[in-house]
């Protein structure tokens, strides 16, 4: 059993090697001289860049981040911050953007590449310390997406089928098996899957349809849909922690999306933070084993925060952190096991990714666990 305020000393310390690493002088800085608050200390990652709210970078039980970042204008970069130091991620000579979209405990990082300016066909890749960037096999399509990856090896993502249709995705020691679809729809993508190899993701019931959420076990090898909120008509899941807890987002019968979680074939409505949270949107993002949700909510005109939700509760992340910190948390996209959080927010020059690091001992997050389901 480690101890937690020895690893949070150690992270912290560490990760403020990693911003010296990238250059990130004035971050190091604010690491250095951050004082404790009331539940998160806040890590400056550097500078965000990521193509849409639900495209994330990737966080481990260790801390470890894989993520990318934009240099010299329209170059991308992508990089996997350990405790200890960067390392460059490397691109491959016909696809040189890389685009890391999860990292496993072993550093496996999983996600697309790309060629220049070119976005018609990604290809899905692994990658590992001291390899280069290895292209997984596609289905009958050109194009592929990885998304997620578990601690056995497995993949998931999307791949494109005959006929230009994307089809959700496992790849088990390179092979890629297609998941199928819902119903008689014509499309499916696979969003996460944890360590029991169980799939989640979204596809549609009939052509060009709306999107619906979706489980794929591999006890059974069959997809099936997830309960729709009364009145819905639209559903993504996007993560499963390994006790098969869902999460993804739904539109409810007011016409308002809001994050849900699927327990025990149930859906659970996370709310908002706005003021009226029947107007204002939320997503989940992720869950992690003691059933801590993250995400982004709106409050007003659009505007978003991060937010956490445990115990039935949906919390502000920007009133957990210093008072004066000089952050704007927006999106929370991962959390892990032990609670710290990745996301982005604006922070002095512009859109920032950060980590959170909680201010809790192991005890009270197994109390988290332990507490009565709502």
């Amino acid at each position: 059993m480690f101890s937690t305020t020895h690893f949070t000393r150690t992270i912290m310390r560490s990760t403020c090697v990693v911003l010296w690493s990238l250059g990130a002088s004035s971050a190091l800085t604010h690491c250095l001289g951050q004082s404790a608050p009331p539940r998160y200390k806040v890590l400056d990652l550097g500078p965000s860049l990521v193509r849409t709210l639900v495209d994330t970078p990737g966080l481990n039980a260790r801390g470890d981040v894989a993520l990318w970042r934009s240099t010299n204008g329209n170059d991308i970069q992508a990089f996997l911050l350990q405790t200890t130091h960067a390392v460059e991620i490397p691109g491959l000579r016909d696809f040189p953007l890389v685009f890391p979209a999860d990292i496993s405990n072993d550093e496996t990082v999983v996600g697309l590449v790309q060629a220049s300016g070119d976005m018609r066909f990604t290809r899905a890749f692994r990658w590992k310390p001291g390899q280069h960037p290895e292209i997984l096999p596609p289905l009958n399509g050109k194009a592929s997406d990885a998304t997620a990856n578990n601690a056995a090896g497995e993949i998931v993502g999307e791949a494109q089928v005959s006929g230009g249709a994307y089809h959700a995705v496992l790849w088990h020691n390179r092979t890629p098996v297609d998941l199928g679809v819902l119903a008689a729809g014509d499309y499916s993508k696979a969003r996460d899957i944890n360590n029991r190899s169980t799939v989640v993701g979204e596809a549609n019931t009939t052509p060009n349809g709306k999107l619906h959420a979706f489980v794929w076990e591999k006890a059974s090898s069959k997809m099936r849909q997830l309960p729709d909120p009364p009145g819905s008509t639209f559903c993504s899941a996007q993560a499963i922690n390994d006790s098969g807890e869902v999460i993804g987002s739904c539109d409810l019968a007011h016409g308002i999306a809001h994050g849900v979680l699927w327990r025990d074939e149930k859906v659970v409505d996370l709310g908002s933070v706005g003021e009226d949270a029947d107007d204002s949107v939320s997503t989940a993002l992720d869950i992690n084993i003691h059933t801590q949700i993250v995400g982004s909510s709106e409050i007003a005109d659009g505007k978003q925060r991060a937010f956490l939700w445990e115990h039935g509760t949906l919390q502000n992340l920007n009133e957990m952190i210093p008072p004066h910190s000089g952050w704007l948390l927006l999106v929370a996209s991962r959390i892990n096991d032990a609670g710290e959080i990745l996301g982005r927010g604006y922070y002095r020059d512009g859109i920032h990714s950060f980590l959170l690091l909680p201010q809790v001992s192991s005890a009270a997050l197994r109390a988290t666990s332990l507490a009565p389901k709502e």
